[in-house]
């Protein structure tokens, strides 16, 4: 990366990101968040499966229909914790699904198209949908502080893991689908990561909005976060190299598309709930 795409980052980051972690401080922004930056990934990942095709209004159908489902549902989770729903709240997911079907065959003939589209749709409402609400339960459960800790630790790996591997990294991790990946900036990653994690719950416990966590806690979620980001990441540029695609769009200066920003969110925020809900913070 040039220095005038790395200032084009740099600065895009500073400005955006304050904006995202002062949404995680209530719920309700929370939601407008979330909801705003699947119906972009969405987006994208549809026009990635389905470029070719001219019928703008049916992507844009399904787009809407999977931002309205991660709104939706996170509506449905707050009913549910109080006990007000009467099915679960994943099920608005299926509704979305079978939607979206429905609109695909009623304007959409050609089979290919229709099958990339129903791809697209399944993998829009689970990988980027459903992943990314988890943040919707980390938040509810164990409160905005720790909700911001797994944001930021994502971005702290990233910022790691390309400065390491940017000086030192020899060893590929990934040749074919992601040569600038090595396991040099991996490591190093999860190191800058542990050492963030740590100043972060040191600091949260000054301001009393952070549970006292072990070192080894720490270990533990700067491993997950670095080993599942890379899957993120991975997953994305397979996607990426099969449709011949260098970024999923241009939307974020310096950082491509905003697919290409939150493909390690996608796998690490899952991971964040599920350890979180067994070591019992």
């Amino acid at each position: 990366m040039n220095k005038k795409e790395l200032a084009k980052r740099t600065i895009s980051g500073v400005i955006l990101g304050p904006i995202v972690v002062f949404s995680f401080l209530t719920y309700p922004t929370l939601l407008g968040l979330v909801t705003a930056i699947v119906m972009i990934s969405s987006f994208e990942l549809i026009e990635m499966f389905t470029s070719d095709l001219k019928n703008p209004l049916i992507k844009f159908l399904i787009t809407f229909i999977v931002g309205a489902s991660t709104l939706v549902y996170g509506f449905a989770l707050e009913a549910e914790s109080r006990g007000i729903l009467p099915f679960e709240a994943e099920g608005t997911f299926f509704l979305g699904f079978v939607i979206c079907i429905i609109l695909i065959l009623i304007n959409v003939k050609e089979i290919k198209y229709t099958k990339r589209l129903i791809e697209s749709s399944a993998l829009s409402l689970l990988y980027v949908s459903f992943f990314l609400s988890h943040f919707y339960l980390i938040q509810m459960n164990y409160g905005s502080g720790l909700a911001i800790m797994a944001l930021t630790s994502v971005w702290a790996y990233d910022a790691g893991a390309f400065f390491i591997g940017s000086k030192f990294g020899k060893h590929k991790l990934s040749p074919h689908f992601s040569p600038k990946k090595s396991w040099e900036g991996l490591i190093g990653g999860i190191a800058f990561t542990f050492v963030y994690l740590f100043i972060f719950d040191f600091i949260g416990l000054l301001f009393s909005v952070m549970p006292k966590m072990d070192i080894l806690h720490f270990f533990i979620f700067a491993l997950m976060v670095g080993i599942f980001d890379t899957i993120g990441d991975l997953m994305e540029s397979v996607i990426k190299r099969y449709y011949n695609v260098k970024d999923s769009s241009k939307i974020l200066p310096g950082h491509g598309g905003m697919l290409d920003r939150i493909d390690g969110l996608l796998i690490a925020t899952p991971m964040w709930y599920l350890l979180l809900a067994i070591i019992g913070v």
